[in-house]
């Protein structure tokens, strides 16, 4: 929710001149913006963090303090500020929350975000339960307002904010549960909404063991991608990743096959990177090696078959010991990969790795 808001918010500001700055301050401003936003796009967080407090402080001046420019730059300052700020990003979001009110009423819908970031700065801030009235009375705006959809998306956004602390975890299984039960009821299958929360549950019920649950949801995305939209999406490549996982969790590997091939022809094999497994076992640490403390890596290279299977396994570095080759290439033989595709035909393609053996110390 927040980065839709924000979007809007960029569009914004920068073609909203104020009477009460002057020229040159403006300006300062623009420049000030235009770096932040710079910083924003090439994930520079250093510089993030000191133009947001740049612009918000230049941007008081423009606006005027408790102006809804000036309150959305407030919320980039906050939201850029590093981990070791927390109270420092905790007593601005209290600050946005009350300028906020001030500006509407306390029960606009303007209110949701700076709650939900309020929340959110709470929760990783190791607050036991000062988030809770902050999520509680930004779904009590969205019920209020009539809107499902909104209702739907702040449930969700309660739900991922508390399901980062294992404290909260019951909470946030009941916030996922309702934005599910509403969006079964209200929206169409195809919403991306409502997509990304079935792979949230799929997600969680593969977390719980629940394999079979974990796999009707992600099959229920493939098949909306199939259906019902002609076009592709990180969702319907999430899907089918998360389904390799879960069909050789459950040991059918034949299953799986379908998905590894679904997603070779989406992501096509590039010969000049190491390929990624869409599903993998980690090698067991052989014991006698543990006790002696002994550690090593094993090099090895290997055939994607065109199912996606590992095949004629081959160690590239004989002189480690047999105990770490042997465990390499029992863990490797469970490992499944998106086929190579030449000319639309899945074809047989090598591929390597380097497997290391690190005892914590």
């Amino acid at each position: 929710m927040r980065k839709s808001t924000y979007g809007t918010v960029a569009a914004l500001i920068l073609c909203s001149a104020s009477v009460f700055a002057s020229q040159n301050t403006q300006q300062e401003f623009n420049q000030a913006y235009q770096a932040y936003q710079h910083a924003v796009e090439s994930n520079n967080y250093t510089d993030k963090y000191e133009l947001a407090k740049k612009a918000y402080l230049l941007g008081q001046k423009v606006y005027g303090k408790g102006q809804q420019n000036t309150l959305n730059l407030a919320s980039n300052y906050a939201e850029s500020m590093p981990d070791d700020r927390k109270k420092e990003q905790v007593a601005l979001y209290r600050e946005i929350v009350i300028a906020t009110e001030k500006l509407y009423n306390t029960q606009s819908p303007q209110l949701i975000d700076p709650l939900l970031s309020l929340a959110k700065s709470l929760v990783e801030s190791g607050k036991r339960s000062a988030w809770h009235t902050h999520i509680e009375h930004a779904l009590k705006i969205a019920k209020y307002s009539e809107d499902i959809v909104l209702e739907s998306k702040v449930n969700f956004e309660a739900a991922k904010i508390l399901f980062t602390s294992r404290e909260h975890y019951r909470k946030a299984k009941q916030y996922l549960k309702r934005t599910d039960e509403i969006n079964i009821t209200h929206l169409p299958v195809d919403s991306l909404h409502r997509l990304e929360v079935d792979m949230w549950v799929a997600a969680y019920e593969a977390g719980r063991k629940r394999h079979n649950a974990a796999i009707a949801r992600l099959t229920n995305v493939v098949d909306v991608f199939d259906n019902n939209l002609d076009f592709e999406h990180p969702y319907e490549l999430f899907a089918h990743s998360r389904l390799v996982v879960a069909y050789e969790r459950t040991g059918d590997r034949e299953a799986a096959t379908k998905h590894c091939i679904a997603i070779a022809h989406m992501r096509p094999w590039n010969d000049n990177m190491e390929q990624t497994p869409l599903y993998r076992q980690e090698p067991k640490y052989p014991m006698r090696a543990a006790k002696m403390g002994r550690e090593g890596s094993v090099q090895l290279e290997f055939t994607v078959t065109p199912s996606g299977f590992v095949e004629d396994i081959m160690i590239l570095n004989p002189e480690q010991g047999k105990a770490f080759q042997n465990a390499s290439i029992k863990a490797l033989k469970q490992w499944r990969y998106a086929p190579k595709f030449v000319d639309g035909v899945a074809v047989p393609a090598t591929s390597s790795v380097q497997l290391d053996f690190r005892l914590r110390r």
